[in-house]
């Protein structure tokens, strides 16, 4: 079944990873694109989502102006948490050939191997189709189960355990999402990745859960892709490969 919290430090170990010498250029890129999304992110939060709701709390009442205290946190909290899987699902499938090669890297620093690869222009030009086709896997993974929880969400009384749901599904992905990554660079099939996962299953959820927290973290969430991709290749190399 695994260990939560050993599961949960591998996001503080993939970020301690980083700072290792010759592996920061592979870095910068993953961490420029997750950058650029939130930042983007978080202009849109500060910008179209106040105004909207400023112009929504505006219709009310005078005497009832004091929800906006009320209602303003919560309704960004909210925001934040979910507008952070979409950015990170956009910022995945755009660096995901770069993720692959920081995986690849971190794995050699970890286990003293070298893949059989060319790390040059040669081998991101061929791993473009197959890092994007993989992406499309996951949300074909991904979606349908959405669909149920936003359903669940809709339903009286079962909508209960809505935010729980949202909450363990999210580790879960995320989980899929990163350790995919150092698997995918041994030709490992998506279904076998699935099951691969599942034996671990309470470390992988420590490790998904401590992703989502980062994400939902401004400034934060800016470094949580390339460190849940050097931290989950950490977590298969000492644990799924065991």
């Amino acid at each position: 079944m695994g260990d939560f919290i050993k599961g949960a430090r591998y996001l503080l170990q993939g970020l301690k990873v980083l700072n290792t010498p010759g592996l920061r250029r592979y870095v910068v890129i993953p961490l420029s694109i997750n950058t650029l999304l939130f930042s983007l992110l978080i202009y849109w939060l500060s910008s179209s989502v106040s105004s909207a709701l400023d112009s929504l709390i505006g219709n009310f009442p005078e005497w009832l102006s004091f929800l906006y205290w009320i209602v303003m946190p919560a309704f960004m909290f909210i925001l934040l948490f979910s507008s952070a899987y979409v950015f990170n699902i956009i910022a995945n499938l755009i660096a995901s050939p770069f993720n692959g090669i920081l995986a690849e890297k971190v794995e050699t620093l970890a286990t003293g191997k070298t893949l059989e690869s060319d790390s040059g222009m040669k081998q991101l030009l061929e791993i473009v189709p197959h890092s994007l086709a993989r992406e499309f896997a996951k949300l074909r993974y991904y979606l349908p189960r959405v669909l149920a929880l936003a359903l669940l969400t809709l339903i009286p009384v079962l909508n209960i355990i809505a935010p729980f749901a949202w909450f363990i599904w999210g580790a879960w992905m995320m989980a899929i999402q990163y350790v995919d990554y150092p698997m995918d660079n041994h030709q490992t099939h998506f279904s076998e990745l699935k099951e691969t996962v599942a034996q671990q299953r309470l470390t992988s959820l420590g490790f998904g859960s401590s992703v989502v927290i980062a994400l939902s973290i401004p400034i934060l969430n800016f470094i949580v892709m390339p460190a849940a991709v050097a931290g989950a290749t950490l977590m298969w190399v000492e644990e799924y490969q065991q």
